[in-house]
């Protein structure tokens, strides 16, 4: 639930600053009139309550947002701390602000088609959320074990799917999760031998 309420508040700032209701204000204080709220781009008094909208007044946005790729605006990046010593709930900020646009993106260049929607469910599973999204998920496909015939034989069937996962989502998660020796492993899991 904090995840969401952070996201909300951000999403309301965005819009605030883009000027996003099209009507060419970004004021997001007062209450609002009969017809405007969220969706014309006007937060509503209640969904700001408690929140601080100072520097946030009518007037141009003082933020470029850029036009670039999530790589090129956010950059891949270790953590801002050790991961195991961030708590499950600055892991989860981080996995939403982060590592998700990013992934998404390497993931949808790879194959749009069949990444056209990829969430958290993409790699954690349905069951992510009651799992606390362990890892290695069960929703991933087993491997074999790294350097067995079996490992060389699924590398030779799927070549490129393969070069993929090992030549940029691997090196990209493991730098963003600060974890250089993380394997396969990390995500998918382990078949029988």
């Amino acid at each position: 639930m904090r995840v969401r309420s952070l996201i909300a508040i951000v999403s309301l700032l965005v819009l605030g600053a883009c000027g996003g209701g099209g009507s060419g204000s970004s004021e997001t204080t007062g209450s609002s009139t009969e017809g405007e709220g969220t969706s014309g781009g006007q937060a509503t008094s209640s969904e700001l309550e408690g929140f601080d909208t100072e520097g946030f007044e009518e007037g141009e946005p003082t933020v470029d947002h850029g036009r670039g790729s999530a790589r090129e605006l956010l950059g891949i990046n270790p953590p801002p701390q050790p991961w195991d010593q961030m708590s499950h709930a600055d892991q989860e900020m981080y996995m939403v602000a982060y590592v998700l646009p990013i992934h998404a993106e390497i993931f949808a260049e790879h194959d749009r088609e069949e990444y056209a929607q990829f969430d958290c469910a993409s790699c954690h599973g349905d069951d992510g959320p009651q799992r606390n999204y362990e890892m290695p998920s069960r929703s991933l496909p087993p491997l074999p074990p790294e350097g067995s015939e079996r490992w060389q034989r699924a590398a030779e069937r799927d070549p490129e799917d393969w070069a993929f996962m090992t030549n940029v989502v691997l090196p990209t998660i493991r730098t963003q999760l600060g974890e250089p020796e993380m394997t396969c492993f990390g995500c998918h899991p382990q078949s029988g031998r």
